[in-house]
C-alpha cells in the first residue's frame, strides 16, 4: 500500500478544479520553484502494438506519453498525450494529470480528457499503470504499461488512489518509463 493515500482529498479537490475550468495551476510539471518538494514523479513515452488474438482487434498506443510529479502538499502538475489505434482507426486524446500515486517502480496516474479527436470523451477521465523495471538500450526486463481505461472522473481519481492490480499489462515495445519514489527505500 502506498504512502500517498493520504492525497484522495487533495486529488479530489484538484477533480473539482479541473471540472470548473480553473485548472490552469495544475498543468504542467513540478519546477525548482515550486514551494512543496517533489514526492514522485513519472515519465513515460510507450509504444504497444498486439494482435487481434488478444482483444479481437489489432490495438495500438502510438504512443502514450506523459510526464508528471506529485508534490508533498498533494498538488499533482503534469500533462498526457494518448494516440490509440483499433483496427486502424486513429482516436487521439490529451489532458492534464490531475492524479498520480507512487509507489517503488509502479505509477498510477491519471487525468481529465480535455481534448480528443472523438468529441464524446471531452469530459471524461482517463487512466492507467506503469511499471519501470529498469534502464538501458536493452533492460532484462521490459518496462510495462496498460492501455488506456476511460470512465468517469471519479473511476479515475479511484484508479489512482486504490492503486489495482492491472487486468491486463503489456511490454512496452518502443519507448519507456521512468518512475521516481524518492520515499522507497529499495
Amino acid at each position: 500500500m502506498s504512502k500517498l493515500r493520504w492525497m484522495v482529498a487533495a486529488l479530489a479537490a484538484a477533480a473539482i478544479t479541473v471540472s470548473t475550468g480553473v485548472a490552469s495551476a495544475a498543468t504542467g510539471v513540478a519546477r525548482q520553484d515550486d514551494h512543496s518538494p517533489v514526492i514522485g514523479r513519472v515519465e513515460g513515452d510507450t509504444y504497444v502494438l498486439l494482435g487481434p488474438s488478444v482483444f479481437g482487434v489489432t490495438v495500438q498506443q502510438d504512443p502514450l506519453a506523459y510526464k508528471a510529479a506529485v508534490l508533498a502538499d498533494g498538488t499533482v502538475r503534469g500533462h498526457w498525450r494518448y494516440d490509440y489505434w483499433q483496427a486502424g482507426q486513429e482516436t487521439t486524446f490529451s489532458g492534464p494529470v490531475t492524479c498520480l500515486s507512487v509507489s517503488g517502480n509502479r505509477a498510477w496516474v491519471g487525468g481529465p480528457i480535455t481534448e480528443s479527436s472523438d468529441p464524446t470523451q471531452v469530459g471524461m477521465g482517463a487512466w492507467w499503470q506503469v511499471a519501470d523495471n529498469g534502464a538501458g538500450r536493452h533492460p532484462v526486463i521490459p518496462d510495462r504499461t496498460t492501455f488506456a481505461g476511460i470512465g468517469t472522473m471519479a473511476q479515475t481519481l479511484a484508479y489512482c488512489a486504490d492503486e489495482p492490480a492491472p487486468h491486463f499489462i503489456f511490454d512496452v515495445q518502443l519507448g519507456g518509463v521512468q518512475v521516481e519514489d524518492p520515499g522507497s527505500t529499495g
